[in-house]
């Protein structure tokens, strides 16, 4: 999920960034490819638009990574893709295939390390990514998606949204530039609704205000797209209206 303007703090413990420079990168041979099949070709991770990798762009001969991921993420997953179609892969020890999603990686609020195992015949590379969470403050954050259930649980209501990647020609969502927006994976993201949570339903140029979450429901597909504008403060949404590119 791509926030706009997102908050990032330098986190990077002195002993990961340590761990960085000492990684440990497989040899090349004189043809430019590792001695050995034993590597990956591509790694990615179900967090694209929250996580920030460091290096930023994966090498084969690249080891070791740092994975910094919102405070709200809970389910990452990595897909692995090997050099060696038939090369055998372990994420945390249990067997991936090659190009296949990874289980889910438990997140806690402590860094943890996933290790990535690449064996073909006798050669074998581990990879590590160090993962961890970025603090959660009060803040303000604009997102836009595809809205998919609206339900109550408890006494809580909340959205599920399918989250969409914003660009704006301008610098920011305040700036008052037109945007466009890509959609190239379906992630559900699932938000709390604040109980003074405003609703507005129609279109962006002409929308109308629902009186409350239940009106909004009968509403909001009135006009042909579950496509708006989503505002937080820190995880709970208290804004929902029509997306808009002539902001």
């Amino acid at each position: 999920m791509i926030h706009l303007k997102p908050f990032i703090r330098h986190i990077l413990p002195l002993t990961l960034a340590l761990m960085l420079l000492l990684s440990c990168v497989p040899a090349r041979a004189d043809d430019g490819y590792a001695s050995g099949t034993a590597l990956l070709r591509s790694l990615t991770h179900n967090c694209p638009n929250t996580g920030i990798m460091l290096p930023e762009t994966f090498s084969p001969y690249q080891t070791t990574y740092l994975l910094t991921v919102a405070s709200w993420v809970s389910r990452p997953t990595f897909t692995p893709v090997a050099m060696d179609p038939n090369a055998a892969i372990y994420v945390n020890g249990q067997y991936v295939r090659s190009g296949e999603t990874s289980p889910v990686i438990p997140m806690t609020d402590k860094p943890q390390a996933v290790t990535i195992q690449v064996t073909s015949g006798s050669s074998s590379t581990v990879y590590t990514i160090y993962l961890q969470r970025r603090p959660s403050e009060r803040r303000t954050r604009v997102s836009a998606g595809y809205i998919q259930n609206i339900y109550l649980k408890g006494t809580t209501w909340h959205i599920d949204a399918d989250l969409v990647s914003i660009k704006y020609s301008g610098n920011d969502y305040n700036s008052g530039n037109l945007s466009t927006f890509t959609n190239k994976t379906v992630e559900h993201y699932d938000y709390e609704v604040d109980p003074n949570c405003i609703f507005y339903y129609g279109v962006k140029s002409n929308c109308y205000r629902a009186n409350n979450i239940n009106t909004f429901m009968n509403t909001y597909l009135q006009y042909g797209s579950p496509l708006y504008t989503i505002v937080y403060i820190e995880d709970k949404i208290v804004a929902v209206f029509p997306y808009g590119a002539d902001f």
